[in-house]
């Protein structure tokens, strides 16, 4: 193939205008043809101009009845028109114009490569808690559960690479012992691959699914998405909550931690019981934390110590407050 492909970015919300204009101003700036872009927002309801901000994009607008950001990817994914689908939340902002060219590159090459993974990378003018969830790629309890392999950074040190080209590396990854790699911040599908079953309403559910049906995926390094994760420490209390909370009462079906752990293997089920006696041992978060410093060579990495901590007592607050309080709903998070 030498044509360049068309594109479909997926871009769920719930009252984002205040980063949705960033997001997609950078989509718009893409060195590609603008024929071939096709912007997909799905709102769940939004009061505060989202959608007209997408409107004046020229983004397509769905209404999301479940209103949680998952199902109204899926939602989405079914109504794209794009060779490719970029998973990108309103938050997810492209670091470059060149970027799109990067990530369809492994598709001209390969139309019969299913999954197309960029580098998650902490946004220069975010604060040092964002930054330091940037480099992670992920959230504490999971870079726990995952360590090396939460970022495709360390990929070739676990992996063998099926081909090694100059600007990407496709991976036909085990199911065994698969990465974190989720339908979200900017990752892409094969428009044949289909996010229904058990990815209907997860993204790392959806990745799995992907794997477990063989799909190769490329890895595409320089192409940086930029995460604005959270506002600061109240933010992301808020945040982890709601996602606490939701794994304990599983209101929102097939999504979560209980549904993924069904292919975790015996390592990664001990660890998700290991994560409470490491946060509150802070020894260990102190070493990862210089280490984690020492690789990545920033100070805010420092923020390890205190975002695991509080996680930690967030998992254990609502851990009680679920049995005491069983039918509080949970809500939704914007």
């Amino acid at each position: 193939m030498k044509t360049l492909p068309r594109v479909s970015f997926i871009i769920p919300t719930l009252n984002a205008s205040e980063i949705l204009p960033k997001c997609l101003k950078k989509i718009r700036e893409q060195d590609y043809p603008k024929n071939k872009i096709e912007i997909i927002v799905v709102d769940g309801g939004s009061t505060d101009g989202t959608q007209q901000i997408a409107n004046s994009f020229g983004a397509i607008i769905l209404k999301n009845p479940k209103i949680l950001h998952e199902p109204g990817k899926t939602l989405a994914s079914k109504k794209a028109k794009g060779d490719i689908l970029f998973y990108t939340d309103s938050d997810n902002i492209l670091s470059h114009n060149n970027w799109l060219r990067l990530m369809v590159q492994p598709y001209i090459d390969n139309p019969s490569i299913m999954g197309f993974l960029p580098q998650t990378i902490p946004a220069p003018d975010s604060n040092g808690l964002d930054r330091y969830l940037g480099y992670l790629c992920t959230d504490p309890f999971t870079w726990f559960i995952y360590n090396e392999i939460s970022s495709g950074r360390k990929f070739p040190k676990i992996y063998t690479p099926v081909l090694r080209m100059k600007e990407y590396i496709v991976y036909k990854f085990p199911t065994k012992n698969p990465p974190l790699f989720g339908l979200s911040q900017g990752v892409g599908t094969n428009r044949k691959f289909k996010r229904d079953q058990i990815g209907y309403s997860d993204d790392l559910l959806a990745g799995i699914k992907l794997i477990k049906e063989e799909g190769l995926v490329a890895y595409v390094p320089n192409a940086g998405v930029y995460h604005y994760h959270v506002s600061g420490i109240i933010n992301y209390i808020k945040k982890y909550r709601w996602r606490v909370r939701n794994n304990l009462k599983q209101e929102v079906k097939g999504m979560g931690l209980v549904n993924r752990q069904v292919y975790f293997g015996k390592q990664r089920k001990l660890k998700m019981w290991l994560f409470i006696p490491y946060v509150f041992s802070l020894i260990f978060p102190i070493i990862d934390s210089i280490r984690l410093i020492k690789s990545f060579k920033d100070i805010v990495m420092l923020w390890h110590i205190p975002a695991t901590l509080f996680l930690g007592f967030v998992i254990i607050f609502e851990g009680i407050r679920n049995k005491i309080f069983r039918k509080q709903e949970i809500g939704s998070y914007e």
